[in-house]
């Protein structure tokens, strides 16, 4: 099955690839807090996830 998932942050930055940069910094830091996802199934339904709720 395929499912879209999409991860949101509003971020400062002077130019969008400064933003995707410290997205990007930010989802790879082993100690970030994000960790929610929005997961949308092949019907189309919305699921949010926490991953971080997994850990505990």
């Amino acid at each position: 099955m395929e499912y879209r998932v999409t991860w949101t942050i509003d971020l400062e930055a002077d130019l969008p690839e400064d933003a995707a940069r410290k997205a990007l910094r930010i989802q790879r830091d082993p100690n970030s807090i994000a960790t929610c996802f929005v997961v949308i199934d092949p019907q189309g339904n919305n699921h949010d996830v926490d991953l971080d709720e997994e850990a505990v």
